[in-house]
């Protein structure tokens, strides 16, 4: 989380890459959260099946797209994710998913904040 605002979102780089346009912030952000969503349930289907290829293809689009947008938490997670020794470590990789589901969640309220104050 952004250590200064408790935003689960880094909002410099938020700002940095919006140029400081909510709406537009609001939408890359929904269609951030709806991706890493379906990444999130990919990367469960992986682990199940074993396919560690998949499981670091997954990984690393988490961590690109996460930085790009400034999750931060999400992206850390992932990192996590790429750096375990896959073979020995699948189980903490679903520990890791469940963390970063709960991060996506918290991505997903300040998504709804930003879009509530622009409607009001």
């Amino acid at each position: 989380m952004n250590q200064h605002t408790n935003s689960p979102i880094d909002l410099v780089q938020l700002n940095q890459i919006s140029e400081g346009d909510i709406e537009f912030e609001v939408e890359v952000l929904q269609v951030y959260v709806e991706d890493i969503s379906q990444r999130i349930e990919k990367l469960r289907e992986a682990i199940a099946n074993n396919n560690l290829l998949q499981i670091s293809q997954e990984a690393h689009h988490m961590k690109g797209s996460s930085s790009n947008v400034g999750a931060l938490q999400v992206r850390d997670l992932a990192v996590q994710i790429e750096g375990l020794n896959l073979e020995q470590d699948l189980e903490k990789a679903l520990n890791i998913l469940d963390d970063m589901d709960m991060a996506i969640q918290a991505v997903d309220g300040f998504v709804l904040q930003k879009a509530a104050k622009l409607s009001s």
